[in-house]
């Protein structure tokens, strides 16, 4: 790599991630009004207990402490009530990010990789705003790295440098023809592991373009979705919706190569509506596991999501 400093779309520049978090201040995520306490962390727990978040008044019972009878309720009704409160707490945030080879492709402004840890740094900065707890998982095919979370600044900054030096070493040995299509997908694994490393009630953010979904998958993303939040972003390339523009193009997966005329329209229709039903099916076997699933193309400005 001779300029990782510069912002090219192929690598990641020295404060690219960093800078981010300018646009973090300016642009918040919203919190609905479940999800936010007046008092303590933003989150509340659905369990209903002695915390700082007053949850209902029900008729008292015998070991209840006199200090939350609710005078008001009893006065109202002639029977005595008391308080229950919801427990507030700050939630971990676990981004998963997704550097495998097949991530490393683009057509305009950037790579998918480039973009996934665009929106990712973003995503963590936010978090860290919201003064929660953030953590990550990265993983490509030669390397996993994990993060516990943390509210810590220079925790968080530590991964983000973690994450700009992993992406532009794999760019590197791309670029110095160090290439070859991974048929295994590593996916299944990584988030095999997240189930292993995520405490209970964490948010999960996947950043993936998730051409390595599969059965597995779904499974530990069911299993992840029963005590957790789940919410994906799927990063895709323009070329990846539709052929380029007329002409006759070569397309090889690493062995075979295929040629495509896009001057033909039902080629085009053909193309185009292949990407349409597996992008259907796979929102469809995503909601299943109660996931939330945002589209994010490499030329999406992620100040803006």
């Amino acid at each position: 790599m001779k300029d990782a400093a510069k912002k090219n779309g192929i690598f990641l520049g020295k404060m690219e991630l960093q800078e981010l978090v300018r646009n973090a201040h300016k642009k918040r995520f919203l919190l609905t009004a479940e999800n936010v306490g007046s008092l303590g962390g933003p989150y509340l727990t659905k369990l209903k207990g002695r915390g700082m978040e007053f949850s209902e008044a029900r008729p008292y019972q015998y070991g209840d402490d006199v200090r939350h009878i609710d005078w008001r309720v009893t006065a109202r009704t002639g029977t005595t009530h008391t308080k229950l409160f919801r427990e507030e707490r700050e939630r971990p945030v676990m981004l998963v990010l997704d550097l495998s080879r097949r991530m490393f492709f683009g057509t305009r402004q950037r790579l998918k990789s480039v973009q996934a840890a665009r929106i990712a740094a973003l995503t963590g900065w936010r978090a860290l705003l919201r003064g929660d707890r953030v953590g990550g998982v990265i993983y490509s095919e030669g390397m996993h790295r994990e993060f516990k979370p943390r509210s810590d600044r220079r925790h968080f900054l530590r991964l983000l440098s973690n994450i700009m030096t992993e992406h532009n070493l794999i760019a590197d040995r791309m670029n110095n023809n160090e290439w070859s299509f991974g048929s295994n997908s590593l996916f299944a694994p990584a988030l095999r592991r997240v189930r292993q490393v995520v405490h209970p009630g964490s948010l999960i953010y996947i950043f993936s373009d998730f051409s390595g979904f599969n059965a597995e998958c779904q499974k530990h993303l069911f299993q992840l979705s029963k005590q957790n939040q789940l919410a994906a972003f799927l990063i895709s390339d323009p070329l990846e919706k539709e052929t380029p523009s007329s002409g006759r193009y070569a397309m090889s997966d690493g062995e075979a190569v295929a040629w495509v005329n896009s001057e033909n329209s039902k080629t085009r229709q053909l193309y185009a509506s292949t990407y349409e039903d597996q992008l259907k099916n796979l929102k469809h076997e995503l909601q299943l596991c109660r996931l939330s699933l945002k589209m994010l193309s490499t030329v999406d400005n992620v100040s803006e999501i």
